[in-house]
C-alpha cells in the first residue's frame, strides 16, 4: 500500500502552505485524468493524521439500522468507480475586481481523477432510511478556526438525500488506482460529482441522516452565494452545482509566438450536462469560431477542445474561449461579483504577442 502521508503536492503551485492549498498549472490540463501528484488540493484546516487501525464510519440518525462500518467492511462492499472533475468553488477568484475574500486562486483549482469506493446509496440502503430523512451530514476529522466564526469548528457538510441516491456519489478510498493520499482525505472521503469540491468532505468520521439540512457555519454562512440585492427580493443560496466553464491550456499568458499556425487548446465542463460547443476568439471578442470538441467522457469529466489559429498580424492578440453546455448555459464574459468570489466562470482571456523570430 502506498504511503498515504507522502507529499502529494510536489507538482503543484502552492498558494497556501498551512492549510495546504495548491493548484495545477494550466498545461497539465491536457491530460484525460490528472496525475495524483498533479491534482489540486484545497484544505480548510490542517490535514489530520487518521490512523487506519480502529477507524470506522458510524451511520446514525434517521435510519432503521445504525451502522458502524470498518475499513475492511467498506472494501467488501460492491465497488463503484467514477471519473469526475473536481473544482474549488473559489477557483479563478483572483480574476475578480474588486478583489474577493479568500485564497487567491488563479485558474488552477480543478482536476480530474478516477475515484473508487462504495456508492453512498449502498450504505443508505443497508441502514434503511426513515420517512423523515431528507439530508445526510458528513463530518470530517479536520478542525480549526475560521474568520467570522467563533470557537473551533469541525468541517462538516450535509447533502440532500436525493443527490446521494445517485450511485455516482461515492465514499472513496482510492484515487487513480492508489490508496487515497493524506491530503486527499485518507482513509475515506466523500465524492459528490457535478458539485463544487467543498461538498466532497475529506477524512470522514461519521454520517448522520437528518430530517433537515445541517445549518452549520460552512454550509449556511460560508459556502453561500449571497442575495443579489439588499431588498430581500432574492435569497442567499448554497453553492452546489458546477457552472459552465472553459479554460485555455495553450498558449500561455504572455507567450510570444511567430506568425503562422498555432494550436489553441483547453478544457470545458459543466455540472448541468455535457459540453455542446466551445468557441474561440482571437481578435478580442469581435469574431468567434467553433473549436473541435472531444466527445463526453462519462457524465462528470472535462472535455478537451482545439482550434487552429492562423496568426497573421504582428503585435498583441487576445485569445478567448467560450463554452455552451447541453442545457443551453453559456459561459459569460464576466461572472457576477460576490464577496467570497464563488462560481467564477468568466470567459478565459489569454494575452499573447505575435512577433517575427
Amino acid at each position: 500500500m502506498p504511503d498515504p502521508a507522502s507529499n502529494s503536492y510536489a507538482d503543484l503551485n502552492v498558494l497556501s502552505p498551512d492549510p495546504i492549498c495548491a493548484g495545477v498549472f494550466l498545461p497539465d490540463m491536457d491530460l484525460q485524468v490528472s496525475a495524483t501528484e498533479g491534482h489540486f488540493i484545497r484544505s480548510h484546516f490542517a490535514a489530520p493524521n487518521v490512523p487506519l487501525s480502529g477507524w470506522s464510519l458510524p451511520v446514525t440518525g434517521e435510519v432503521d439500522n445504525a451502522l458502524y462500518i470498518s475499513y475492511e467492511d467498506l472494501l467488501k462492499m460492491p465497488i463503484h468507480e467514477v471519473t469526475s472533475l473536481m473544482e474549488c468553488a473559489g477557483n479563478s477568484r483572483s480574476t475578480m475586481q474588486p478583489p474577493a475574500e479568500g485564497v487567491q486562486w488563479d485558474n488552477g483549482g480543478l482536476s480530474v481523477s478516477t475515484w473508487k469506493g462504495v456508492s453512498v446509496k449502498t450504505v443508505l440502503e443497508q441502514a434503511g432510511l426513515k420517512s423523515a430523512a431528507t439530508d445526510v451530514l458528513f463530518v470530517g476529522a479536520d478542525s480549526g478556526k475560521e474568520a467570522h466564526a467563533e470557537g473551533t469548528l469541525v468541517y462538516e457538510i450535509s447533502v440532500p438525500v436525493e443527490k446521494l441516491l445517485n450511485p455516482d456519489s461515492v465514499l472513496a478510498y482510492e484515487m487513480n488506482g492508489e490508496t487515497l493520499p493524506k491530503d486527499h482525505g485518507f482513509p475515506v472521503r466523500l465524492l459528490v460529482p457535478g458539485w463544487y469540491g467543498m461538498t466532497s468532505v475529506k477524512w470522514l468520521t461519521k454520517m448522520v441522516v437528518m430530517d433537515r439540512p445541517n445549518g452549520g457555519f460552512h454550509e449556511m454562512d460560508y459556502w453561500i452565494y449571497p442575495a443579489t440585492n439588499g431588498n430581500g427580493d432574492a435569497k442567499a443560496r448554497r453553492v452546489t452545482k458546477l457552472k459552465v466553464k472553459s479554460l485555455i491550456s495553450t498558449p500561455n499568458k504572455g507567450d510570444i509566438v511567430a506568425p503562422g499556425k498555432h494550436k489553441v487548446a483547453g478544457v470545458a465542463w459543466s455540472g448541468a450536462g455535457h459540453i455542446a460547443k466551445v468557441e474561440v476568439s482571437t481578435d478580442d471578442d469581435r469574431t468567434w469560431h467553433t473549436a473541435n470538441l472531444e466527445e463526453p467522457n462519462g457524465g462528470y469529466s472535462w472535455q478537451h477542445f482545439e482550434y487552429e489559429w492562423e496568426a497573421t498580424s504582428l503585435g498583441h492578440a487576445l485569445i478567448r474561449s467560450r463554452a455552451t453546455d447541453s442545457a443551453g448555459n453559456v459561459q459569460p464574459m464576466l461572472a457576477t461579483w460576490n464577496f467570497r468570489g464563488y462560481e467564477v466562470n468568466s470567459i478565459h482571456s489569454v494575452p499573447v504577442t505575435v512577433a517575427k523570430p
